[in-house]
């Protein structure tokens, strides 16, 4: 699974995000890099602990997120984070 990272909020602020249920059943997530915290992925790529996307998807990252076009639903709620 692709994946892209989202820089960190500054410590002592945190956000709290509302995420729409964008979860599927047909594999659309599989043909996406998607937005996760770079700590996770760090986290992931030594333990091999599954990380969460902005968008709910939850997966181990095995494949290089250059490849793919960025998650619709992830794009979104980033945009929002940063207006």
């Amino acid at each position: 699974m692709a994946t892209q990272t989202v820089p960190s909020t500054s410590a002592g602020s945190p956000d709290v995000i509302e995420r729409p249920d964008t979860r599927t059943t047909d594999g659309d997530h599989d043909r996406f890099s998607h937005y996760v915290n770079k700590t996770a992925l760090t986290r992931s790529a030594v333990s091999g602990e599954a990380v969460v996307a902005l968008c709910g998807k939850k997966w181990v990252p095995t494949r290089d997120g250059e490849r793919y076009p960025v998650c619709p639903a992830c794009k979104e709620i980033y945009a929002g984070l940063h207006s």
